[in-house]
């Protein structure tokens, strides 16, 4: 069944990636929410990594490795991996919460685990060396007026 409800980053969810296409994820598997909550440019649309029982050969930065008994809704005898460089967009019938002896439960991460799939997604994508933007501070709103008076002229054009 699908979720209801707006997840967190960090929550763990089952995915369903029927309808995908090799070399893509192709099953249901474990995802963690990467997106925050407060993402409303597209509803019911969610970002997430996926996670896999199968060690990467080899294990790159773009992997995070969560070791048996990190958490109760993971492997407890084997390792599973995030990989952050399959990061992907997923829609919200997708996903569902996971279940364990028949009931649903919310499952998360831990910030400093998040924090470090975060890490992991700008290695995949080749932005490692970018870094943390201040979110107290609005980004400046763009306009006519301010792009002429960056151009040299002080006029309003239309845009």
């Amino acid at each position: 069944m699908p979720i209801t409800f707006v997840p967190d980053a960090g929550d763990v969810l089952m995915c369903d990636f029927a309808g995908f296409q090799p070399p893509e994820m192709t099953k249901t598997r474990r995802v963690v929410v990467m997106s925050p909550r407060s993402r409303t440019h597209f509803p019911s649309t969610y970002i997430v990594v996926p996670i896999s029982k199968t060690t990467p050969a080899p294990a790159e930065k773009w992997h995070w490795e969560f070791r048996p008994h990190s958490y109760q809704f993971f492997d407890p005898v084997e390792s599973v991996w995030a990989l952050a460089d399959m990061v992907t967009c997923v829609a919200s019938h997708r996903l569902d919460r996971l279940r364990m002896n028949g009931r649903s439960f919310r499952a998360q991460i831990r910030k400093d685990d998040l924090q470090a799939i975060r890490k992991a997604v700008l290695a995949a994508l080749g932005m490692s060396d970018w870094v943390q933007v201040e979110c107290a501070v609005p980004a400046p709103k763009i306009t006519a007026v301010t792009r002429a008076t960056e151009a040299g002229s002080a006029q309003d054009v239309d845009t």
